[in-house]
């Protein structure tokens, strides 16, 4: 009789068992890194609600009634969003205006530093110091290049008189001529912000790879081929940023530059709703209608934001 000698099943071997991870005697680490966070964060919350939020809401329950700051506030519904689009003259005049501004200084603002920027990306000699002019106006606060250039604006002894005065040309009165205040103001404008936006350019310009120029030269391609079909497509992430950043910058951002150079003249001709906005609330006291104009030129600025994110998917390459 022979016997089977049975091997013993061999068992897997066991895991290895977790290390437990020491938690927090009694939440106390948690409430400790809460307080750390509100201790960093409670400042820059506090001016957030006390300067941003808190103004909002309440400029928004003040555009619903008439309010001289003097007499008591007077429930009126949504009389002031019907006088801006019904009962105001100056109402035409003033959308005309800030179109006026808006659209004539956007193309250059977005397209100038572009150029600008290409230009200084080739190495050219003398690049530092021309970034260097760039550069400069990015430095100077609204109402310094207001002061400046209505300096270069003046009639008697302003440097562009002297100028075009060397071609014939009459003495102009830039800042209170109707037809000439807003291209005025247009340039001033530009001047000021293309420094940033170049910026903005110069970083995008440097991370195209290199590469991509390499492969257009060996196919054949000009300059003019190489910026169309290599530069244009791999910026225009940065074209639609600063297209956003532009805008807005316009339409809310022209009142320290009109309230030093015109204060609204002549006859109105370079009175935008932001500036009209602050007429309105601190000259005439109507805070009602005041926060009327600010909500309806925020629906503005949201839709002019809206309507170029629904056209970006038709010409921005990611």
């Amino acid at each position: 009789m022979s016997s089977t000698l049975v091997q013993p099943t061999r068992q897997p071997a066991a895991a290895p068992r977790p290390t437990a991870v020491p938690r927090p005697a009694g939440g106390r680490l948690a409430r400790r890194e809460w307080l750390w966070a509100l201790l960093f964060l409670g400042p820059n919350l506090f001016l957030f609600l006390s300067f941003t939020l808190f103004p909002m809401i309440f400029g928004f329950g003040v555009s619903f009634f008439r309010w001289t700051i003097i007499e008591p506030p007077v429930f009126v519904g949504l009389d002031n969003y019907a006088q801006f689009f019904v009962g105001d003259p100056q109402t035409p005049q003033i959308v005309r205006n800030s179109l006026y501004y808006t659209l004539g200084a956007l193309p250059v603002s977005v397209l100038l530093p572009l150029a600008l920027a290409a230009l200084l990306n080739t190495g050219i000699r003398g690049t530092g110091f021309f970034r260097g002019v760039y550069f400069l106006p990015l430095v100077t606060s609204g109402v310094a290049a207001a002061i400046i250039f209505k300096w270069i604006y003046a009639k008697q002894a302003g440097p562009l008189n002297q100028l075009v005065g060397l071609f014939g040309v009459a003495r102009q009165d830039w800042l209170f001529d109707e037809t000439l205040v807003m291209p005025a103001l247009i340039v001033t404008a530009i001047w000021h912000r293309v420094p940033l936006n170049i910026i903005f350019y110069l970083a995008a310009l440097q991370g195209v790879d290199r590469t991509l120029y390499e492969a257009a030269r060996i196919d054949g391609a000009n300059r003019w081929q190489q910026f169309r079909y290599v530069t244009w497509p791999m910026v225009t992430p940065t074209t639609f940023f600063v297209l956003i950043i532009t805008t807005i910058a316009l339409l809310v951002g022209a009142f320290d530059m009109i309230r030093v150079m015109t204060d609204g003249g002549p006859l109105n001709a370079s009175n935008v709703l932001v500036f009209n906005i602050w007429r309105t609330a601190f000259v005439n006291f109507q805070m009602g209608y005041a926060s009327a104009m600010a909500y309806i030129l925020f629906a503005v600025v949201l839709a002019f934001t809206a309507l170029q994110w629904v056209m970006q998917k038709r010409w921005v390459h990611y």
